[in-house]
């Protein structure tokens, strides 16, 4: 099953810049590691401060690599860079889709 779903957080306002160009030059091997967990589909937003991250994975993939996932070099040297740029003080909230139109086939 595929999975849609958007993550709301808040980048401090100090670490926009940084935030921005470290996403300017996303690692390769970061992006096959996603890949291979089952995520299809990983856009960021900002607006302002505020940040939404949205995702489309294969939900059986990414179930079934979720460990391998967490202990990942690459996943693990990337969220260390960018958990301080995050807003302590902002709950990070969680969207699930209830609907969406799909396109013209």
């Amino acid at each position: 099953m595929r999975i849609r779903t958007i993550h709301m957080a808040r980048i401090k306002p100090e670490c926009l810049e940084a935030y921005k160009e470290y996403h300017r030059h996303v690692w390769p091997e970061l992006e096959a590691v996603y890949r291979q967990a089952g995520f299809t589909e990983l856009s960021c937003f900002l607006n302002d401060k505020l940040l939404l991250i949205y995702l489309e994975y294969d939900e059986a993939r990414y179930v079934a690599s979720r460990d391998w996932l967490d202990r990942n070099e690459f996943q693990l040297k990337w969220q260390a860079l960018m958990k301080p740029m995050s807003d302590p003080d902002f709950t990070k909230l969680d969207f699930e889709e209830v609907y969406r139109m799909e396109g013209q086939q």
